[in-house]
């Protein structure tokens, strides 16, 4: 749920089989008709089964009649079919999308661009358009967004009716253009103008606090293993904190590439319907230790990857805030019927192969909450707190070697 600190709602599980069958099923239902393929049909006599596709069918074909025919107001056949087609991919999970075909080309060149203009990152979910992660330095810091966020309009206009692919199109406008947004936080609403343009994203650095080394990484892209492993060449340390909070940038196999400097053999998977499609192994490391993963609410993709590869490879304890719960492989599929459908076809999992499809459990919790009374914005608790648990595992081993 969103709070007054910006944590991001909890997630359920992101599907299931059940939901994904009635759900991709509702989206080609959508789609044949508008082909005008499917209109009229009926349940068919040798088909009475629980989960029928006719059954289905007939249900969706009566509610589009119904609301054709008694809804206060003219309705327009292309929006409910829109609206429909949207409802069916959104349920499924908050990255799987319905583009129209004439947007397709412009979402696809919205999709490379990313949040290179932004430094922002929206998930939409029953409605709702939550901030899931902003950047350091980018134009959505400087324009005060914050991580949690809950965007109620862009440009004017309710994101409630907005759906994503337009959202991503907008964040993906020219340089210098700029977007208003009115936020909502801690239940006041207020108007903020971002500027779009470029920023550095910044590299993994890796500092001693208070007596420990804090390897911190804010994205994962080409170069970050090669950049990890010139910061861990030579380090004279045997505990070593990793700060995944807040990242979600970066393509997912990236993770695994950061997990090779750790851990030894297994390291995960990428898995379809049929089984796994890709394995990711490792014969060798270069640093061995005590390791302490730090996350929250606002860790993704290949910062889950890493984060259980360590855990389970690597005998790392993770800390923080649950993550968001989403590592999985986007398709884009064109469909007979015009548009396209940008759907989750596969899920990427940790050394034990089980689908990081939900969010991954901290094994010690820690609370984002700060002081209400005389707020440090220099200080980081959760940081803190998690140096102690780094500092205490030493001390548990000093024990037991004794």
């Amino acid at each position: 749920m969103f709070n007054n600190k910006g944590a991001v709602f909890n997630r359920g599980n992101v599907m299931t089989r059940g939901r994904l069958f009635f759900l991709a099923t509702s989206a080609i239902v959508v789609a044949s008709i508008l082909s005008g393929a499917l209109l009229g049909a009926q349940p068919r006599a040798e088909d009475s089964s629980k989960d029928s596709f006719y059954k289905y069918l007939s249900v969706f074909s009566e509610v589009l009649r119904l609301v054709r025919q008694a809804y206060v107001d003219e309705t327009d056949l292309r929006t409910l079919m829109a609206g429909a087609l949207e409802g069916s991919s959104d349920a499924l999970d908050p990255f799987s999308m319905y583009i129209p075909e004439p947007e397709v080309e412009a979402y696809l060149e919205a999709r490379r661009i990313g949040s290179s203009r932004s430094g922002l990152k929206l998930v939409k979910v029953r409605g709702a358009v939550y901030v899931m992660a902003v950047q350091e330095g980018s134009p959505a810091t400087v324009a005060g967004i914050q991580r949690g966020d809950v965007v109620t309009k862009l440009g004017g206009l309710s994101t409630r009716g907005m759906p994503l692919w337009e959202i991503e199109l907008r964040l993906a406008g020219p340089a210098s253009s700029a977007l208003e947004f009115e936020i909502l936080r801690a239940g006041e609403t207020s108007e903020v103008e971002l500027v779009l343009g470029s920023f550095e994203v910044a590299a993994p650095t890796l500092e001693e606090v208070a007596g420990l080394y804090v390897l911190t990484i804010p994205a994962f892209k080409a170069d970050t293993a090669t950049g990890v492993a010139e910061l861990l060449e030579g380090l004279a340390a045997d505990r070593l904190l990793v700060d995944l909070r807040g990242v979600v940038w970066g393509d997912v196999e990236t993770g695994y590439d950061v997990a090779k400097l750790f851990v030894r053999g297994e390291l995960g998977s990428l898995v379809g319907s049929d089984g796994p499609i890709k394995k990711f192994t490792n014969s060798d490391e270069i640093w061995e230790g005590e390791i302490v993963v730090l996350m929250d609410r606002g860790s993704q993709g290949a910062a889950e990857v890493l984060a259980r590869a360590l855990q389970q490879g690597a005998g790392a304890r993770l800390a923080g805030q649950k993550s968001f719960g989403f590592a999985g492989h986007p398709r884009l599929v064109k469909l007979d019927a015009g548009g396209s459908l940008l759907i989750t076809d596969s899920f990427y999992t940790g050394p034990d192969g089980e689908p990081l499809d939900e969010g991954i459990a901290p094994d010690e919790r820690i609370s984002e909450r700060r002081s209400l009374v005389e707020p440090d914005e220099d200080s980081d608790p959760v940081l803190d707190r998690a140096l102690e648990l780094l500092r205490g595992a030493e001390e548990e081993s000093l024990e037991e070697a004794a």
